[in-house]
């Protein structure tokens, strides 16, 4: 054991495109294409062996307070699954906050599996990359805990940055990243908004909703990949347009709301209605749906930005350049 205590954090984030060809139901059969950034709002995890003198072996602190004498009597399914994917048995006191609410439409989960795990790793002494750390939390989630999820917010947290993933059916992931120096991204972060629309929920009721509609909804997830290509392409060319983007970003939206009818609630559609008067020229609902933040692509964010903070919750993201990282460690 290298370190008795450390404190980790992996960033969120906001996917543009693509969203649903990172399950396996669809990149099995044709490869799937997520384009999303990592963004600087964080889940951050600290980890600390516990004394012997407390009564319990394992004290975990989330939005409840867990005491426990087993590894097998802990009810948070990712603390739980991690330690047995690494097989840790040591007394652990495991605390987690975030910067934005969970079950908001920005990959929380996976961010949480993703820092925890180099939590771990870190407490054993052990250096690990992102690629690792990332198809980990890909088999916590999906493959011992049976999630209905994709593979793209794993692969976000881990590697920060704005990037291309591929999914490939022999389970490989390809990362492209994107640079962000250039002016057109800089412009898109600057004229960028997430507005809060004051609803959480379960991820997995819509997931499995959309998990069985797999068959029927392979057209419009084709569809989807195409179009992420698209915006990659359009993010590469000599003199990208805004304009453009946006409206991919629209578009890709439009194709996601035929993939279940649980995507989209009233009070989310009322939200979609009040924003339509201000100068928005891409919008999306984060996630899976049913709540969480829209991210918007203002035409001129400065117009917006007093209407945009005086009727709503909201904030301007920035990038994430540096995925999941080691804060502290003793």
């Amino acid at each position: 054991m290298a370190v008795k205590s450390v404190l980790t954090s992996a960033p969120l984030r906001v996917s543009f495109l693509g969203g649903g060809t990172d399950f396996k139901s669809f990149y099995s059969k044709s490869q799937g294409a997520v384009l999303s950034a990592a963004i600087d709002k964080y889940v951050y995890v600290h980890l600390k062996v516990h004394d012997p003198l407390f009564q319990e072996k394992y004290r975990i602190s989330y939005s409840a307070v867990e005491r426990c004498h087993s590894r097998g009597e802990i009810k948070n399914d990712i603390v739980r699954a991690s330690l047995e994917l690494l097989d840790i048995d040591l007394p652990l006191q495991i605390s987690t906050s975030a910067d934005l609410p969970a079950n908001s439409g920005l990959g929380s989960s996976s961010s949480f599996a993703v820092a925890l795990l180099l939590a771990l790793h870190k407490l054993r002494g052990e250096q690990v990359g992102a690629s690792q750390l990332a198809e980990e939390a890909c088999k916590v989630e999906i493959s011992i805990l049976g999630s209905p999820i994709g593979k793209q917010d794993q692969y976000s947290a881990a590697f920060g940055g704005l990037n291309l993933f591929e999914f490939f059916a022999d389970e490989t992931v390809k990362i492209e990243p994107i640079s962000t120096e250039t002016p057109i991204i800089k412009e898109v972060f600057a004229n960028s908004s997430m507005i809060w629309t004051q609803q959480t929920r379960q991820a997995n009721t819509v997931l499995k909703d959309q998990e069985g509609r797999a068959e029927k909804n392979l057209e419009a997830l084709i569809k989807l990949r195409d179009l992420t290509y698209l915006l990659r392409n359009q993010l590469k060319e000599d003199e990208p347009s805004k304009d453009k983007i946006g409206k991919f970003i629209s578009e890709g939206w439009r194709i996601k709301q035929e993939l279940s009818p649980l995507i989209l609630t009233s009070e989310v559609l009322k939200l979609f209605s009040e924003i339509s008067d201000l100068d928005i020229i891409g919008t999306k609902l984060l996630g899976a749906g049913a709540g969480g933040f829209i991210y918007s692509l203002h035409n001129n964010l400065e117009e917006d930005k007093k209407q945009v903070s005086s009727r709503w919750s909201a904030f301007s993201p920035n990038i994430d350049h540096q995925g999941a990282r080691i804060l502290s460690s003793n």
